[in-house]
This record gives C-alpha cells, sequence and structure tokens, in this order.
C-alpha cells in the first residue's frame, strides 16, 4: 500500500502545466476561459470572455494605463517540452498601441524589455514568440505579462488563443 501512495505521489508531481493535450503538444493558457491552473492576476483592468461584435472569439478585453498589463499566472513550471508562446491580439481605436510580452519567473519579470509588438489599426494579429526570444526557455516560469509599454493609457485591446507550443 505504501509503494501505491508513493507511485501515485510521483506521478502527480510529474503533470506538465496546465492540461497539455498529448496528440498536438499545446498548452492552453486561454482560448474562451483560462486553461487549468491559470488565473488573472492583472492589475491593468481586465474582462475575460468578451463577446466582440463580427467576432466568434471571445477574447480578453484589456484597458491598460501606463505600464499596466494583463498577467496570466501559473504555478511554476518546467518551460523545456514548449518551443513558442502564441497568442492573437487585436488593436482598437485605429491601432498602433505598442504591447509587450514579458515572462515572469518567481513572481518577478524576467525581462522588462520583453518583446514589443505594434498593433495593426483592425483585424487579429498573431503572434508567435519563440521562448528563447522572451527569455523563457527552459525555465521554471509563473507567467506572462501582455503590457502597455509606454507611459500613457492606451485604446483598449483584445487577447485570445494564448497557448504554449
Amino acid at each position: 500500500m505504501k509503494r501505491l501512495i508513493a507511485t501515485v505521489a510521483m506521478l502527480a508531481m510529474a503533470v506538465p502545466v496546465a492540461a497539455q493535450d498529448a496528440r498536438t503538444g499545446v498548452a492552453r493558457i486561454y482560448d474562451k476561459a483560462l486553461g487549468d491552473g491559470w488565473q488573472n492576476w492583472s492589475w491593468a483592468k481586465t474582462e475575460l470572455s468578451v463577446a466582440v461584435q463580427g467576432s466568434q472569439r471571445t477574447p480578453i478585453r484589456v484597458d491598460a494605463g501606463p505600464y499596466q498589463a494583463l498577467y496570466l499566472h501559473h504555478d511554476a513550471f518546467d518551460t523545456t517540452p514548449y518551443t513558442t508562446v502564441s497568442m492573437l491580439i487585436q488593436g482598437t481605436g485605429g491601432g498602433g498601441q505598442k504591447v509587450r510580452v514579458v515572462t515572469i519567473v518567481a513572481g518577478k519579470p524576467l525581462d522588462t524589455q520583453g518583446h514589443v509588438v505594434t498593433l495593426p489599426p483592425a483585424g487579429w494579429t498573431k503572434v508567435d514568440l519563440p521562448l528563447t526570444t522572451i527569455g523563457a526557455a527552459g525555465k521554471q516560469i509563473d507567467g506572462f505579462w501582455v503590457q502597455n509599454a509606454t507611459d500613457h493609457p492606451i485604446a483598449p485591446f483584445y487577447v485570445t488563443e494564448i497557448a504554449l507550443r
């Protein structure tokens, strides 16, 4: 019986982050809702599962003041099985918003500069960031920021289909 309990405990510790789909190798962070184990720790005003006119997606709406961010948190996990974080982002108000994607390790940004993306005036922009680009490859991380990269408020933006691949 002790051996069975020890085996079950070891298997529980070996489970990868947030329900990785064994067929695709993808761990969903957010699609129509947060993936398993992911939490919204944002300090920007956010609204999850928003209906966007003319879109079949249900993204997160982010209203970000200076340097505020959408912060998606998870208990620390190893990124070794993954190579890329991907997401769709859409700007509003004519586009031009500058947002940065930042990796969080032990509750702190790994690199405060992150990777800056300038949003177009309309439509969804697919962002595929190699984990090496944002310093997350082979690390124990606990989340990501999608942050207003400026010192002034920006028009709201939407983020969806966030996944590790």
